[in-house]
This record gives C-alpha cells, sequence and structure tokens, in this order.
C-alpha cells in the first residue's frame, strides 16, 4: 500500500535536497538507516515508490558531503530552524477518555486510563498507550500557532516559514534562510529560551518598582514589544474582561479588592500610556500586586516545555519529509501553508489510503476518529474497516 501510493503522488519537493541527508525506518523503528542523499526529487520519487519505507526523515542542516561519515566530514553549510509539537506532551482532559497505562512490574499489572509513567500502586514504571483526538490536536494547533506569533512578530521571521502535520501527534514548524541557518545551539538555545519564558525577567523587560516615585514602571503601552507588548495586552484583556475572580488570582488579592480595582479601569489604562502600571485603590501593595500579575501573565502566555527542545537546537537532527506517510498511522505528514493552519484538520486531512474495507481481527482500540467518522471502541473484535483505519490500527 505505500508503494501503491507513493507510485501515484506527488513527489515531495524538498528544499535544496541535494545538500540534505536522509533516513529511512522500518515497522516499529523511526530511524534504521541513515546518510543517504538524493540529487533531485525525481531520484526520490523512485525510491519512495520502489522501496516504500515505513519512515523517511531528512536533516535540517545543509551539507557540502551529506552522505559522508563521521558528521565532521559532512561539512555543514548551516542549518534550518525546525520546532516540533506532540500531542502526548500537552496536558488535555480528553487523554482521561483515550489513553491508558499498565504497570510494567509482574506482580501488579496495575492498569488506568490516562497517561502515567509510574504505577501509583506500587510505584513501578508504566507503560503508556497514547491516542489523539480532535481535543489534544486542537491544543497542539494552539500551540503552533503560538509559536508563529513569536517567530513573526517577535524574531520577524516572516519569509521561508513552513508547516506540516508530523503524521501522528503533532506539527513541525521549519524556518529557512540566510538568516537562520548560521545560528549555533547555543544561539538556538536563547531563542527557545525566549518563547518559552525561560529565566525571564521582568526588570529587565522594563516592569520594575520606583521607590522614589512610588510607582510600578512599565514599558509605554503603544511602544512595547515582545515580551513586553504580551505582558500589558495581557493587563489589558484582563481588565476588559471586567473579571473579578481572574484579576484577583492574577494580582494574588481577594475578590473584594479586585472588585474596587476594577473600578478604576479607565484610569489604569490611561496611565499605561504613559509608561506606568498605576492605581490609588487602598490595601493593595502595588509592588506585590503587579509582580503577581505579570508573573502570572507570562505563565498564561509562554509556551512552556511543550515544545520539543532537543529538535529545536539539535543541528545534526533528522525529521520527518513533508508529505510522506508516518510508518505508525499511516497518515500523511501533509504540508500547508501558515493561511490554512486555523481551518487544517490533521485526521481528515491527511488520509493517505484507501476507502476500500478490509478484515482486521483481534482489533483492540477506544472509539476514535478518522476521516470524519468514528469508529470502535473494539476489544479483540474481529472488524471490517476502511484501509486507512486498518492501518491506522
Amino acid at each position: 500500500q505505500l508503494a501503491a501510493y507513493y507510485a501515484t503522488a506527488p513527489v515531495p519537493q524538498v528544499p535544496e535536497i541535494a545538500s540534505r541527508e536522509f533516513g529511512i525506518g522500518e515497522f516499529g523503528k523511526k530511524i534504521s538507516s541513515r546518510h543517504l542523499t538524493f540529487h533531485n526529487s525525481a531520484e526520490l520519487g523512485q525510491f519512495l515508490s520502489g522501496c516504500a519505507p515505513f519512515y523517511i526523515s531528512y536533516s535540517n542542516a545543509l551539507y557540502d558531503f551529506p552522505a559522508a561519515r563521521p558528521m565532521e566530514a559532512k561539512a555543514m553549510r548551516g542549518a534550518d530552524l525546525v520546532y516540533e509539537f506532540d500531542a502526548d506532551e500537552i496536558k488535555t482532559n480528553c487523554k482521561l477518555s483515550h489513553d491508558s497505562w499498565t504497570c510494567t512490574s509482574a506482580t501488579c499489572l496495575a492498569s488506568g486510563k490516562g497517561r502515567l509513567l509510574v504505577c501509583p500502586e506500587c510505584g513501578s514504571g508504566a507503560s503508556a498507550e497514547e491516542w489523539v483526538c480532535q481535543e489534544c490536536l486542537g491544543a497542539t494547533k494552539s500551540q503552533t500557532k503560538k509559536l508563529l506569533s513569536f517567530l513573526q512578530d517577535d524574531f520577524g521571521f516572516s519569509e521561508g516559514i513552513s508547516l506540516n502535520f508530523s503524521g501522528s501527534k503533532g506539527f513541525h514548524i521549519h524556518v529557512r534562510g540566510t538568516y537562520v541557518r548560521g545560528l549555533s545551539k547555543p544561539a538556538r538555545l536563547e531563542l527557545l529560551d525566549y518563547i518559552t519564558a525561560t529565566n525571564l525577567d521582568v526588570d529587565v523587560l522594563g516592569f520594575f518598582y520606583n521607590k522614589t516615585k512610588n510607582s510600578f514602571i512599565c514599558p509605554k503601552k503603544n511602544e512595547a514589544k515582545g515580551w513586553s507588548k504580551r505582558i500589558l495586552d495581557s493587563v489589558v484583556a484582563a481588565l476588559e474582561k471586567n473579571d473579578i475572580s481572574k484579576i484577583a488570582v492574577m494580582g494574588n488579592i481577594t475578590t473584594a479588592a479586585a472588585g474596587k480595582l476594577l473600578k478604576e479601569k479607565p484610569n489604569i489604562l490611561h496611565h499605561m500610556g504613559n509608561g506606568l502600571l498605576a492605581f490609588s485603590t487602598k490595601g493593595i501593595d502595588a509592588n506585590k500586586f503587579w509582580r503577581h500579575f505579570t508573573t502570572f501573565a507570562i505563565s498564561e502566555e509562554k509556551i512552556g516545555l511543550e515544545v520539543d527542545r532537543q529538535t529545536s537546537i539539535d543541528i545534526n537532527k533528522i525529521i520527518r519529509v513533508p508529505n510522506t506517510i508516518h510508518g505508525g498511522t499511516g497518515l500523511l505528514a501533509k504540508e500547508f501553508s501558515v493561511e490554512q493552519l486555523g481551518s487544517f484538520q490533521p485526521l481528515d486531512d491527511s488520509i493517505a489510503m484507501a476507502e476500500a474495507e478490509i478484515k482486521v481481527q483481534n482489533a483492540v482500540a477506544p472509539r476514535f476518529y478518522l476521516n470524519r467518522k468514528w469508529f470502535g471502541p473494539y476489544a479483540g473484535d474481529e472488524v471490517s474497516l476502511p484501509l486507512y483505519a486498518a492501518f491506522y490500527l
């Protein structure tokens, strides 16, 4: 089926293909062989239709000699930036319905719903069976949108951005261009730390208490950029929603005090334009309030550890070739534009296999969704399924 797909599908267009290292995988192993090269798309297409690997990946780095070994002999010229999000790293309530775990201890074998790596009964390790649904992939899409905001608004990376579904649990974001290819590992780590608000210092961003003026200073609202703008936008959003409980939580004050503070909303918004976070409500420590508020705003806005750190800084990593099939799901690692992210539905738009039905014996699965249809749950059943759903199982 893989060979049949690649025989008729458009050949994946890999930018600067002759300078990239490729790797392939087999059933159950994503990378079993690497240091492969292709001079052009025609060669890649012939390889895919002839060998039909379960997985094919390529380097984010460009080399003079991509097939050479060891890595140093490849003579790297630079590397694209690649970011990766996976739904299994994002906490969502849906995992309690479609994920499960089993204790690995032969004397325990406890099990349950959700995703656990340690057995709560005996403390041994637990093996998890993970699935994805529209909800957790939707959360992954939201994270991707946030990342795009950082790349475009904060870093000015408006050109050379490419998106694709991973073919399984999330999304890959590629940033290609001479302006990123020379970045070292430490530089890539700095970008990642900025995106994830790691060790972010609000004082450095321009938020601090001035004892002399007895005021909390901030960047002027219409001049703020980057994280400073995000924090101020969060302040404005919280005030505009008139959510007393939210303001109380963000500022670590009582709801009564938050209610009084909200009555000053016009004045607070006015002062922000002049570079001050100020109010006259008595009984609230302005320094403590705004420090709590800005810290909370950062925690809400940051992408956090959900972004794969290793992928983001590894200049020698190889990652799935867009528009090829993921061997663990049968879904296409489909590429799409930044503008299409909002409407893209991976479990509908990435179907690569046929509708023809085949019988599957001993099917075991929770209820799952593919191609605008629901299947299961199955508990050792014999069922007739479309080929794409059978491959997925």
